[in-house]
């Protein structure tokens, strides 16, 4: 599946020629995407995604994934598989003709069910403190600005506080991040965005880059990878966007 994605991120180009022209971003979407990883614990992850904008600069936007992965420790074979839901609500306040204040609140639900094997057969999923099953809930606020630079090409800059709810605490951090944004006349949208996470007393960094190219003004598709500095893993991924 690696090799899929690969072959389909370098054959991506062909589509480039289209003469769709560009009408702006469309932020009204339905999309499917799946990626590889090159992390220790995560082998693939399938998401469906969506995005409505409503009145009053109003957009919603929600997210299901699910994550698999498998690993060999010595004396032992365990598995990992990841479910998040995330929902988001923003909304923006108009400052001028090219500026906009942003802001949001979201919420994730994360659960993480791990089995562990040892090499002779046995299960070992009990030695786990939580029984093999983890659940957290994240809670996030973020505000920035957005910059229209020019017709097809917007900046946005933004800072999310967040909450995990933990079983004995709660965990605290921040992450700001920056997001440049552009689509061509030919309809080939690309974004690039890089953010840092900020916790007590660890530090991440991660950096994403994306292309889109929309066929017409109803389906698009793409190809993304994202690099984590911090846990050192890289991840690929394709989708296919109907717009609305």
């Amino acid at each position: 599946m690696k090799k899929l994605i690969i072959i389909s991120l370098l054959s991506l180009p062909m589509f480039f020629s289209s003469n769709i022209s560009a009408e702006g971003f469309n932020d009204n979407y339905l999309q499917l995407g799946y990626s590889s990883n090159d992390y220790k614990h995560t082998d693939t992850l399938t998401q469906i995604s969506g995005s409505a904008e409503f009145g009053n600069d109003y957009l919603i936007t929600g997210e299901y994934s699910y994550e698999k992965g498998d690993w060999n420790d010595p004396g032992e074979y365990e598995t990992s598989k990841v479910k998040r839901v995330t929902i988001e609500i923003g909304k923006s306040f108009r400052i001028n003709d090219k500026n906009d204040f942003t802001s949001s609140l979201s919420y994730q639900d994360y659960e993480n069910k791990q089995v562990c094997t040892l090499t002779n057969g046995t299960d070992c999923t009990s030695s786990y403190s939580n029984g093999g099953t983890s659940t957290l809930k994240y809670s996030n606020i973020s505000i920035g600005i957005k910059n229209l630079i020019s017709t097809n090409t917007e900046i946005h800059f933004e800072n999310t506080w967040s909450k995990v709810k933990l079983t004995s605490s709660d965990l605290h951090y921040y992450t700001p991040s920056i997001k440049l944004r552009n689509i061509s006349e030919s309809g080939l949208e690309s974004s690039f965005k890089y953010s840092t996470n900020k916790a007590s007393n660890t530090r991440s960094s991660q950096l994403e880059l994306e292309l889109i190219k929309h066929m017409n003004e109803n389906f698009a598709i793409g190809a993304i990878v994202t690099s984590n500095k911090k846990t050192d893993w890289t991840q690929t991924g394709i989708f296919v966007r109907r717009s609305f």
